[in-house]
């Protein structure tokens, strides 16, 4: 083989090892270019499968889950069981630390329990002597809590009875004594008044007339004279705490 022909094989050779021409070089670049757009697309697929999901579970979520609008609305049941809506046993015996665990009231009246459901009106009166926190408590205080819940009736106007049940009990509260305030108080139900007083023995009474639902209830606290002067604001922050205790089970257990 002549010298000039080694040259050029040579040469020939390191040409091919610089680098790939022609159609494998364009197979080369495609093939890079297909595998880079594949990845490019497999992101894009598994970003879309994810916001999917996410939002079919969000669909399909079951009625109380977190984010559930029905539930932040507090809805009323569809069928309240004979004897659940029992406030005095389940709610109103806790809210100044006076539960009993055998307490059953003797006044509690549920038609359902007698196999009456559609003029369906629940009620309960319910009372304890209480010592609300104060420095001049020195007696106890008569604390009373009755309601009447309007559950079904013929008519179908459950919220209506009860607001003309409300307007009855406000417009003759049957005070001893003398009226010293009176007027709306807000905060606890959708309606509700108050009357502050000093009967005939030298006491202070506060009576809290309010309507949640289809459901009237007065609270009502007598403090003896012994104690002297309870304010209309010491009465009131009571009432407030005895109400919220029992709004929740209100605003689901009683229709509008």
């Amino acid at each position: 083989m002549s010298e000039t022909t080694s040259r050029e094989e040579t040469k020939r050779e390191k040409s091919a090892k610089r680098g790939l021409h022609g159609w494998k070089a364009a197979l080369a670049v495609f093939g890079c270019g297909t595998l880079a757009a594949f990845g490019v697309f497999g992101v894009i697929v598994t970003v879309l499968s994810f916001f999917f999901g996410a939002l079919s579970s969000g669909l399909n979520a079951p009625s109380g889950a977190v984010g559930d609008p029905g539930q932040a609305q507090g809805e009323p049941i569809e069928y309240l069981e004979p004897g659940e809506l029992n406030l005095c046993e389940q709610d109103v015996q806790y809210s100044h630390g006076q539960s009993d665990p055998g307490y059953v009231s003797e006044n509690y009246e549920d038609p359902a329990l007698a196999g009456e459901f559609e003029e369906r009106v629940v009620s309960d009166t319910c009372s304890w002597d209480i010592f609300p926190a104060g420095s001049s408590i020195v007696e106890a205080w008569d604390f009373s809590y009755s309601y009447e819940a309007v559950v079904s009736s013929v008519d179908g106007e459950s919220g209506e009875i009860a607001s003309r049940r409300f307007e009855e009990l406000v417009s003759d509260p049957r005070v001893d004594g003398d009226i010293l305030s009176e007027g709306d108080f807000s905060g606890v139900s959708s309606r509700s008044y108050y009357y502050y007083s000093k009967n005939s023995e030298g006491g202070y009474e506060y009576r809290l007339f309010g309507q949640t639902r289809s459901t009237v209830y007065v609270i009502k606290f007598i403090s003896p004279e012994a104690n002297g002067v309870i304010s209309e604001a010491h009465f009131g922050n009571e009432a407030r705490s005895v109400a919220a205790m029992v709004e929740p089970a209100l605003k689901v257990l009683v229709p509008d």
